[in-house]
């Protein structure tokens, strides 16, 4: 009999440690202190989708009134893409409703806009380039 508790409170103890998820302490990379183009508007627009509950992690470039942003949600909430793409172009737009806000949850446009971000942390992309390579990454979120 004390086997059969001690298994049922083991089985317990185990699935409830494996569904704990660890707390949000990912913080997008801030670029309107380190570019030569300004990304304020981009740094504001990924905190406001970063505080969405589904998201865990946000990449984000902003040029003239555009904004691009592509977040990673977590697994579970995978089938709720459209719903989470919907709201966070809504808190954006509604902070910025006169910006073009473009959201992605394309895996590719995250680690374009990766890069992106870290050529303008090194101050290597024109802003030419970046309306450019912008340019490309909508008509890849379009088709």
């Amino acid at each position: 009999m004390k086997a059969f508790v001690l298994t049922i409170v083991c089985g317990i103890l185990f699935v409830t440690g494996c569904q704990m998820e660890p707390t949000k302490d990912i913080k997008p990379l801030q670029l309107s202190n380190e570019v030569l183009i300004n990304q304020e508007q981009a740094d504001e627009a990924k905190q406001i989708v970063l505080s969405m509950e589904e998201v865990v992690e946000i990449k984000g470039v902003a040029v003239k009134d555009a904004i691009y942003l592509a977040p990673r949600v977590k697994h579970f909430d995978r089938f709720r893409l459209n719903e989470i793409r919907k709201s966070s172009h809504q808190a954006v737009k509604k902070k910025y409703p006169n910006a073009s806000v473009h959201v992605s949850t394309d895996q590719k446009i995250f680690m374009e806009l990766e890069k992106l971000e870290q050529a303008l942390k090194n101050r290597s992309i024109s802003e030419k380039r970046l309306e450019n390579k912008l340019t490309e990454l909508e008509d890849m979120m379009k088709g």
